[in-house]
């Protein structure tokens, strides 16, 4: 399967990224400790979807241990970057279409803010045929690392291991 080329959309080097989402229903939603800044991501991304009449978004706690996955590496190396294509492929099971925006800055309002003033990241935010969110943040000396990714399929997974309940 091809990854879609909203995963491959470049990020653009000079750019600094400085309604209320849906509880999710899978079982290993009631074992996922969701940060409260994972949370108020998805609101802010599923109000900006609302108010653009496009679906809200499910908040995917699989999809949001790949991504806090990624915001933890971003954060130990210091480098704001997408996660290889090859990689996302193997740590998301079950999808058609993914997309990511990732962003280092301040607060969630702040990166939001920057996620809809790039056309890129903005597209990502509002393209109609995602079903599902995951977010993830790590604050690290100073700086909020975040990866929000982005999936159309009606129940992806992951291979990394998810908490037992």
């Amino acid at each position: 399967m091809k990854l879609s080329r909203r995963i491959l959309l470049p990020v653009l080097a000079g750019l600094l990224l400085a309604g209320l989402a849906p509880l999710p229903t899978t079982h290993a939603a009631t074992c996922y400790n969701f940060k409260e800044a994972e949370r108020d991501f998805a609101r802010k991304t599923n109000a900006a979807r609302d108010a653009a009449g496009v679906r809200k978004l499910h908040l995917d706690p699989e999809l949001s241990k790949v991504a806090r996955k990624h915001a933890h590496e971003m954060a130990d190396r210091n480098l704001l970057h997408h996660t290889p294509s090859d990689v996302l492929k193997r740590r998301v099971t079950r999808w058609k279409i993914l997309g990511e925006n990732v962003g280092q800055g301040f607060s969630v309002s702040s990166l939001h803010t920057a996620f809809m003033n790039s056309t890129v990241h903005r597209q990502n935010i509002l393209y109609p045929s995602y079903r599902h969110i995951g977010v993830g943040v790590v604050n690290k000396n100073g700086w909020m690392w975040v990866t929000v990714v982005f999936e159309g399929y009606d129940n992806p997974g992951t291979r990394l291991n998810m908490p037992s309940c």
